[in-house]
């Protein structure tokens, strides 16, 4: 057996071991593996309309076929049904495993041979990063969600277009980024990224129209059945400002005002972040052309943790997973300054996420307490906002930025 093939085999039987101890301890978020169970007994029909899924469903139509997929199994293997509902977030984390430590390989093309021994040390380590990573483990293993799968499919339609060498590279790239959008629609923020690595308006073209297409397609049935008016109502749905700056000035509104004030401010606050999202990254497409798919996504993702209405803990493993494609070390970085702010949120409000059956009752929201997490927040985002800063000058100013590590 290649040695390249024995470390990937290891890191990913690493990277799965690692988390079953606390996909066992731990009976995940209460809401989300409530949500999970509705999405999977609804029949189809009445995905966006019915009152039940209200505010429980704000995914596109590929989550509901993985859920009932998962509920069959079940039914067939036995098992806690909110364990087979974490196991999506798993096959993630163990794709992103294998991904970071191929990139890393890459990495080293021109320094070292490709088959080296420092070669696939590289990859090795940079494959342990995220197989060992805390965060990583706390979102998918303790909380359920699945983010890691939809970020694995952004990694690998970037690997398709930096590195492929097959002639439908450009195509399957396209593919594995529509089934991302299939699945959260959150990574259509990193399309003109993607869209930058084309040279002519037509290649551009066809890598949209294979992006949106099928995602598209697969919602079109509810349209007909739910209507577009129930679709858009569930899409548009974020969650509670529980973290980043929303989380601060959720904070701040519930000492000094009541609470239909936070409401009304809330609202324009949303419809500012949006719109600022909205002009940053039409920021981006403008300047697609001359920055680096691989190193500009870290500072994407930076970019809507920072502004992003209703952050769940699940968005803070955004940056860390695809900061792998150009530095370990930055992947850790992200990951060890978000963990603590990931801890206290489960410690405060989702204690089951951590102990499961023998959890603690979540303390009452006084306002000192509510007030000590604002100011974790404001510190998180500071940090955040700093780091965001490097990554510009380092990665998108310079158009010829190396790669470091």
């Amino acid at each position: 057996m290649k040695t390249r093939t024995r470390n990937l085999i290891v890191l990913a039987a690493t990277a799965l071991c690692v988390r079953l101890p606390l996909l066992f301890l731990s009976s995940g978020a209460p809401y989300d593996m409530d949500s999970y169970a509705r999405v999977a007994a609804c029949g189809g029909p009445g995905l966006y309309s019915s009152v039940n899924l209200v505010g429980h469903y704000p995914y596109l139509p590929l989550w509901w076929l993985v859920l009932k997929s998962l509920s069959f199994l079940q039914v067939f293997l036995g098992g806690d049904l909110g364990l087979w509902f974490r196991v999506p977030g798993l096959v993630g984390d163990v794709a992103i495993t294998i991904l970071a430590a191929m990139l890393a390989r890459r990495r080293w093309t021109g320094t070292y041979a490709m088959d080296s021994p420092q070669n696939e040390k590289a990859a090795l380590w940079a494959g342990l990063a995220w197989a060992w990573n805390p965060l990583a483990i706390l979102i998918s293993a303790g909380h359920g969600q699945f983010d890691s799968l939809a970020l694995a499919l952004v990694l690998e339609a970037a690997w398709l277009l930096e590195y492929s060498g097959d002639s439908r590279g450009d195509a399957w790239a396209a593919a594995c980024l529509a089934l991302a959008v299939a699945l959260k629609t959150w990574p259509l923020a990193f399309l003109p990224l993607f869209l930058g690595v084309f040279p002519g308006v037509r290649e551009r073209r066809r890598f949209l129209v294979g992006v949106l297409l099928p995602p598209i397609l697969l919602l079109l049935p509810w349209l007909l059945l739910d209507s577009p008016g129930a679709v858009f109502q569930h899409l548009s749905y974020s969650g509670a400002n529980a973290l980043g700056f929303s989380g601060v000035l959720k904070a701040v509104f519930f000492v000094m005002a009541p609470a239909d004030v936070w409401r009304r401010f809330d609202a324009w606050f949303r419809i500012f972040a949006v719109l600022f999202l909205g002009l940053a990254f039409s920021w981006a497409l403008l300047r697609s052309r001359r920055l680096r798919l691989l190193e500009a996504l870290p500072w994407a993702a930076l970019t809507l943790v920072l502004m992003a209405p209703g952050l769940s803990p699940q968005y803070l493993i955004w940056a860390p997973a695809l900061a792998l494609a150009v530095s370990s070390r930055l992947a850790w970085r992200l990951s060890l300054v978000a963990l603590p702010l990931a801890l206290l949120f489960y410690v405060l409000f989702m204690p089951q996420v951590l102990a499961g059956p023998a959890a603690w009752a979540a303390p009452q929201p006084t306002h000192a307490l509510i007030m000590i997490w604002g100011t974790v927040n404001l510190a998180w985002c500071l940090w955040t906002f700093f780091e965001w800063k490097n990554l510009e000058e380092r990665n998108l100013l310079r158009s010829e930025a190396g790669r470091f590590n």
